[in-house]
């Protein structure tokens, strides 16, 4: 009774697991509505802000239209790159994970059934043996590709927004200036972007490395669970 108590525990462990997936592929959704929401508030203030640096910039520098509209498309080009690497990120990780999901619920479901048979004497360990090995493989070809996927597509998503925010903060501060402002302002946050973007690869690269030992760290976990099972088997 005391080794069933055991490997249905390890069963239940791994179940939780699984109730873990269900939950990410919530919150992939659900940043899903975040993003449309940050991005239609950000697109909004910053057509405000254009607006208001070409009327100034037309007034003080005589600009024209069509030529800061060149300016300022050069300061904005990237946003709607990243835009569509996002999105299509987004499809991808979600897609992956219910196929994931799919196949770890049929896995965890098969193993109950046939842990309840060599319980009951039905069947010898080498069925669970079986399940347990295809479990292993399938955490190890698509677990963890799914969730490197997953964590590189919350890091962008965290620095695209950032990088909007930021965007439209300099350009709210060269509104701040009035009339005083000059083209070269404008030409200025190019440069400043540019910095913007290393300094985001050094934070993305910084939370790679946490996401990694984190990784391992789950990694030794799951290592638990299937050896623990593995040698309740060996036990039988």
């Amino acid at each position: 009774m005391e080794k069933n108590n055991e490997i249905m525990n390890l069963i239940d462990s791994y179940e939780n697991r699984i109730s873990m997936v269900e939950g990410l592929i919530t919150a992939v959704y659900h940043s899903a509505v975040i993003f449309k929401e940050s991005l239609d508030k950000f697109s909004g203030e910053r057509e405000t802000l254009k607006n208001s640096l070409q009327e100034t910039l037309a007034k003080s520098c005589s600009l024209r239209k069509k030529d800061f509209n060149f300016l300022i498309e050069k300061i904005l080009a990237d946003s709607e790159r990243e835009k569509k690497e996002i999105e299509e990120e987004q499809k991808q990780v979600g897609e992956g994970l219910e196929e994931y999901l799919k196949e770890q619920k049929r896995l965890a479901t098969s193993l109950r059934e046939n842990l309840t048979r060599v319980i009951q004497g039905e069947k010898d360990g080498e069925s669970l043996e079986q399940i347990i090995n295809e479990i292993k493989a399938t955490y190890q070809n698509k677990g963890e590709k799914i969730f490197g996927l997953l964590r590189s597509f919350q890091l962008h998503l965290e620095t695209f927004q950032k990088g909007q925010k930021e965007i439209n903060h300099k350009l709210q501060q060269l509104v701040d200036r009035g009339e005083s402002l000059k083209i070269k302002d404008l030409r200025a946050i190019e440069a400043a972007k540019s910095r913007q973007e290393r300094e985001s690869e050094r934070e993305l690269r910084r939370e790679e490395v946490k996401h990694l030992l984190s990784h391992f760290k789950q990694e030794r976990l799951d290592r638990d669970v299937m050896e623990g099972s593995e040698k309740f088997i060996g036990r039988r």
